[in-house]
């Protein structure tokens, strides 16, 4: 049985049949999995390769941008176009005409180049959030190593006029982020803190009373890293031997073990209750009984 089952509420959640199935495989470090909610199509990136891919179960896999200068997270924004983050180009850009246009929206902060924008997440007003660790810059198989600029590795809030903002800057590597349903509140981890953090959104986007939520703890290969909400109020986070659900009073239910080191994942599917995930060199799908959230 490929998981960790730690309650019995677990198997209610991801049903104790369900089969890990991978979809694709020999990339180089796969990535920021979304689902396009119409069109029914699957986009991750190959971070390594410097590839972005489309998948779909009628047109199997297909070339989405190349290079992409080592892109990693990606998120769709209100307007359903896709919005990646660059390891290479330190920037968060978006695709306008299927990929075919680059528009950077982020590229420095007080002056300085962002780090390597890691993981994005956009919410019901416009606002996008992101992650801005090192990773893109210490790693020669995942950026271009280089000094960093900025003297922390942030949280950032990029609004609907262009107005980029710091919102937390006391993480050692911030990686996956996610809001709740209602959007009242923001959790982002960790990767070297071993956690994941909440903190309460203000209506005009300000972040308050930010403390540790959860603890990602477990045996084998991976840490916190990519990380979704679920309509049930659950929590998924990449962790030690695979993807990692909470409950909404942060209790760890079980693992999904992963073949690979896990690094993300989304939902999708026609009710979107698969969850599609990235773990090093393939992408894997799972029948869950948990809902996602749509992008847009």
């Amino acid at each position: 049985m490929p998981f960790d089952i730690r309650s019995d509420a677990f198997t209610a959640a991801i049903p104790a049949d369900s089969k890990l199935e991978e979809i694709a495989g020999n990339f180089g470090f796969t990535e920021g999995p979304i689902w396009h909610p119409s069109e029914h199509w699957l986009m991750f990136s190959d971070i390594q390769e410097s590839h972005q891919y489309k998948w779909s179960e009628g047109e199997g896999l297909r070339v989405f941008r190349t290079p992409s200068n080592q892109a990693n997270g990606n998120f769709f924004d209100r307007a359903g176009r896709v919005i990646s983050c660059e390891h290479a180009a330190s920037q968060l850009v978006r695709h306008e005409h299927d990929g075919k246009l680059v528009v950077p929206l982020a590229t420095h902060y007080a002056g300085k180049e962002l780090n390597s924008p890691n993981d994005v997440i956009c919410d019901s007003k416009g606002r996008i959030w992101f992650t801005d660790p090192s990773f893109g810059r210490i790693r020669e198989d995942l950026g271009i190593l280089r000094d960093q600029e900025l003297p922390y590795q942030g949280v950032f809030r990029l609004d609907p006029d262009g107005t980029l903002a710091l919102v937390a800057d006391d993480f050692q590597q911030p990686n996956g982020l996610c809001l709740s349903a209602d959007e009242s509140r923001l959790f982002v981890n960790d990767s070297w803190g071993g956690h994941i953090r909440v903190m309460d959104v203000a209506e005009d986007g300000r972040l308050t009373d930010a403390r540790v939520w959860a603890d990602v703890t477990g045996e084998g290969e991976g840490v916190p890293d990519g990380m979704k909400t679920t309509t049930e109020g659950h929590i998924l986070c990449n962790g030690p031997g695979g993807v990692h659900l909470f409950d909404a009073d942060a209790t760890c239910l079980g693992v999904i073990l992963t073949l690979q080191k896990s690094t993300n994942f989304c939902f999708g599917g026609p009710a979107f209750r698969t969850l599609f995930i990235t773990a090093s060199t393939s992408v894997y799908r799972i029948e869950t009984a948990l809902t996602g959230l749509a992008m847009f």
